[in-house]
């Protein structure tokens, strides 16, 4: 996350504190200002602790999960990359979530839909994703083998 997004964060959970808590608010402007510098407070330095939860967290995981470094591009590879850049976004979508996120096809749909279900352009079929699957292997495997379209 970058810091802006920190930001929106602490912004959004100080707001939603002082939504939630908008009966205890004291009358006196001074107070008001008091209080809601001191729930700001209250966050933020929850925030940091969060923080520093997640990196101790994330160095004790580096230390115990084992990391091959053996992992070189092939040209292949390079090949493979280059064309899924080269794709269609929407291919690329289910191309991502069926090979590198492990989700069914007939699971894609609902997952696409899923960001905006009201636009008609997310909305896909189980058919539609298929054929968009098909089409991005195709052109891959394609491009791999030098007959590039």
């Amino acid at each position: 996350m970058s810091p802006a997004d920190d930001a929106a964060d602490c912004l959004g959970e100080i707001l939603l504190v002082l939504w939630r808590r908008r009966d205890a608010l004291p009358q006196a402007i001074e107070e008001r200002r008091a209080w809601t510098f001191g729930i700001a407070n209250r966050v933020l330095k929850s925030y940091r602790r969060g923080s520093i939860r997640r990196i101790a967290l994330m160095s004790r995981l580096r230390d115990e999960i084992p990391v091959s470094n053996s992992f070189s591009p092939s040209s292949d590879d390079s090949a493979v990359i280059d064309v899924f850049a080269r794709l269609r976004h929407s291919n690329r979508e289910v191309i991502a979530l069926a090979v590198w996120k492990g989700f069914s096809l007939a699971e894609a749909p609902s997952i696409l839909g899923a960001h905006n279900p009201e636009s008609l352009e997310s909305a896909i079929r189980a058919d539609a994703a298929r054929a968009r699957y098909s089409r991005a292997r195709r052109r891959v495997r394609l491009t791999v083998e030098g007959h590039d379209e």
